[in-house]
């Protein structure tokens, strides 16, 4: 069984953790720091990383469309612009997933292939 797979079961079988609804996950984006910008929430994959922005023209249909290819939303993920003008990449797992060290890897690894891309121009 996969890791997204056994993630699904414990936080199901565990009783302090609520999974949220697609609906509280598009307000959670919608919510999320005002000094951040490009906003997305970030599904994982067996071998993937998708987002759902903000801008999108259905948000909650294309969370359900990754959800329903077993993706899962463990997080959100917005540019930051400091006071000086320099912009970073932040990210925030949703709560249920902060104990998961496989969750923090695929922030980690967005924010590697972000660091790359943004290296690359």
């Amino acid at each position: 069984m996969s890791i997204l797979a056994q993630t699904r079961v414990a936080v199901l079988r565990n009783a302090e953790v609520v999974m949220k609804s697609n609906d509280e996950l598009i307000n959670a984006l919608r919510t999320a720091p005002a000094s951040w910008m490009d906003t997305a929430i970030v599904v994982a994959f067996e071998n993937r990383l998708e987002l759902v922005a903000e801008d999108h023209p259905d948000p909650v249909y294309r969370l359900n469309s990754l959800e329903e290819q077993d993706g899962l939303a463990i997080g959100l993920a917005g540019i930051k612009e400091g006071p000086n003008g320099r912009r970073t990449f932040q990210v925030r797992l949703f709560r249920e997933y902060e104990g998961q060290p496989w969750a923090h890897r695929c922030m980690d690894k967005l924010r590697r292939i972000v660091r790359e891309h943004s290296l690359s121009k």
